[in-house]
Formats: C-alpha cells, structure tokens, sequence
C-alpha cells in the first residue's frame, strides 16, 4: 500500500530542489526552510516556508503533473510527503480530515480571491493601498516582507510607480510611515 515518504533536500544554490519534483501528495516541512518562486519568467518569490509548513494540497487532487510555484530549499530540509491514495484512506476512516481539507483549500481560494482584487485594481495607488490593507495587522500596521523590487513585481507596476503611489497615498493621509512598517489610515 501507499506510505509516507520522508526526503532530506539539501541547500542548493541552483541544482535540483524540493519543487523540482512532482510527487503527487501533499508535503509537509519537517525541519529546514524553502522558498517559493512563480514558474514563469518573472520567478517571483511567493512564500518562504519552514518546519511546520504545507505544500501541495492543491496538486494532489485533479489533473496535472506540476506544482504553481518550484521550491528550492535555503537549508538542508526534510519533506515528508502523503500521496493520494494514502490520503483518501485517511479521509475514509476519518472523515473530518476530509472536511478539514477542505476547509484549508476554501481558505487558500479566499486568501488568492483578495490577492486578485488587489492585481485587478483600477489604478497603481489603489493597488498599493489594497495591498497594505490585506498585509496589515490587527493594528493597522503592513510590514513588507520583501524589498520594493520584488513589491513591485508582485503587484504589476514598476518600482517608480510603487513609490509615487506610496507618496501620494502618504500625501492623501490614507496610509503613513512608521519604523520598518506602513500605517494604514482607515477613513
């Protein structure tokens, strides 16, 4: 029958990595880190998961043989992977892991939802501004996890764009630089 299949990647600077592979199953990280980066030319980095992170719950299901993004791993990193049929046993015997499954993949279709409205908005302050408020805390707070660049290639403006639209929206009293974060003004 099927098993869990545990691999160690070890830190590659450009060889063969934990997303150059498809397995089929769902992965979990159990120590070390990956990065995640867009399979299409503009390779943008996505996420950065660590020990306790899941990837793939949405290949193992469906058509298809490749994963949405590659991971390369930042450290040497064990993955522990669950293919499918050994996943549908589990589902059969404990049917509320079916329906925490699905509860996951609805949550990670309504997180990618609200990152569309901010790639599909009208103009580049709106998008940035969207932006902010989605990465904000509790607090009203945004701390950009990347530098401008990469902000800029994931939000579809350039890097001039990216700062007009930040100083403008400064100048606008909607958002105001604090430390190493943005506070968004809410109106």
């Amino acid at each position: 029958g099927a098993h869990v299949v545990k691999r160690l990647f070890p830190q590659l600077a450009g060889g063969p990595g934990v997303g150059d592979i498809f397995f089929g199953a769902l992965g979990f990280i159990v120590c070390g880190s990956v990065k995640a980066v867009t399979n299409n030319d503009r390779r943008l980095v996505m996420k950065e998961l660590c020990g306790g992170s899941c990837f793939g719950a949405a290949a193992v299901f469906g058509g298809g043989n490749t994963y949405v993004s590659t991971l390369t791993a930042q450290s040497d990193t064990e993955v522990c992977f669950i293919p499918e049929s050994l996943l549908i046993s589990l589902f059969k015997e404990y049917p509320q892991t079916a329906v925490n499954y699905i509860t996951f993949l609805s949550d990670k279709i309504r997180f990618l939802n609200e990152k569309l409205s901010v790639i599909s908005c009208s103009d580049a302050e709106d998008t940035v501004l969207n932006y902010l408020k989605l990465s904000a805390n509790e607090n009203g707070y945004a701390e950009i996890p990347v530098s401008m660049t990469e902000l800029s290639k994931m939000l579809g403006l350039s890097r001039a764009s990216l700062y007009r639209s930040i100083d403008a929206l400064e100048a606008n009293g909607n958002i105001k630089r604090e430390n190493n974060g943005i506070k968004v003004i809410k109106k």
